[in-house]
Order: C-alpha cells, then structure tokens, then sequence
C-alpha cells in the first residue's frame, strides 16, 4: 500500500514505473476501480495521477471510453527522432570537446562485447544502445540539455521504440562516433551521430506497421 502526504505522486511515478516496465501495456484501459484496490489508495490521488501521466503523453483520455496507456503513432514516433537528433548532436559536440579520457573508455567498454562478435543478443545489443546514449548526456557536463532530455521523457520512449534496425548494422555508426569523439572532432561527432539517428527514423514506418 502506498503511503505518502501527497498520494498523487507516488502514485504517478507508481504508474509511470509500470507502464515504462510494459506491465501496464500500450492500448491498455487503466480500470480505475482495479488500480485504485492494488495500490490501496482512492480514486482521488488515482485520477490527479493519471492527468499527470496525460500530460507526460503516457496516458490519453478518450471521450465516453476513459484512459488508456498511449500508443505512439509514427508522426510522434518521428517528432521524438527530431528531438533526439536536437539534443544528441549537441551533447556528442561538447563530449567531443572536452575528450575525457575516463569518460571515453566507458562509452568504448560499452560496445568492446559486440566488437567481431559472431551473434549479438539483441536485449543486450539494446540495453548497451541506452547506456551509451544516455551516457552523451551525462558526459556532455550540460545539465540544462540533461533537464530538458529527461523532462521530455524522450529516453522513456526511445527505450520503448526499441530497437529500429538490428545490431549487425548499427555496431559500425557507433564505433564511428566514438572515433569522431576520440579524435576531437566535434562536426564529424556530430555529423555521425545525426546519419546514425536518421536511418533509424527512416524505418519507422516499416517497424510500426510490423
């Protein structure tokens, strides 16, 4: 049961965390009499909670039918690769400035695993791809560009999309930004990580209708 002075919070980051987990699944009605009786509060703090989430763009209220987790449509599915492409370029530049030298052999260790690998696991290959993209953010030292990213919830629905094209093709364009990164060369890190991010928006279309 979930205890708190303000029950609508815990209650929404309760419900973010299940829908970002897929226990709470795109498409899906949230049943406000069931939810309320398995996190043991009131309909109160729930419906306060859900308009929060409507507002994040995770839950959308349709007229006579009540909530539902939201499903992207690729026209949004496109506007977060937008985002992205915003974001990341200029995270990648300032990483490529600064050329940490600790902070470069972590982006490398993440990848070192798949390097000439004669398969890849894909949830592993996709777990590595979040790490290493949310590690330009971190590694940028920009905490407004980290606020902006993660208020957005642009990472949640990235790590919801999955993956856009299989790890045999992108394993390349991601040793290549980290060369561009190791050399200094803040336009070319840039430029990489800008092709890397539009092939994978290129195939939006395709993944959605699969």
């Amino acid at each position: 049961m979930i205890q708190h002075s303000d029950l609508s919070i815990p209650v929404y980051n309760k419900l973010k965390e299940m829908i970002i987990d897929n226990e709470l699944k795109p498409g899906e009605k949230l049943l406000q009499e069931k939810l309320a009786a398995r996190l043991g509060v009131s309909r109160t703090p729930l419906l306060k909670a859900m308009q929060m989430l409507e507002y994040d763009f995770l839950v959308e209220s349709i007229p006579r039918r009540g909530m539902f987790v939201k499903k992207l449509s690729t026209n949004e599915m496109r506007d977060i690769y937008d985002v992205r492409e915003g974001i990341e370029t200029v995270a990648v530049r300032l990483v490529a400035e600064r050329r940490d030298e600790k902070q470069l052999r972590q982006l490398k260790n993440i990848w070192k695993p798949f390097e000439n690998a004669s398969s890849i696991e894909v949830e592993k290959y996709r777990k590595a791809d979040d790490r290493f993209h949310a590690l330009l953010l971190e590694f940028s030292g920009n905490k407004m560009l980290q606020k902006i990213y993660s208020h957005s919830l642009v990472q949640l629905r990235v790590e919801q999309m999955g993956l856009m094209r299989p790890p045999e093709e992108t394993i390349s364009e991601h040793l290549a930004i980290l060369n561009a990164i190791e050399k200094g060369d803040t336009e070319l890190a840039a430029l990489e990580l800008r092709n890397h991010l539009l092939k994978s928006k290129a195939l939006i279309q395709e993944n959605f209708k699969n």
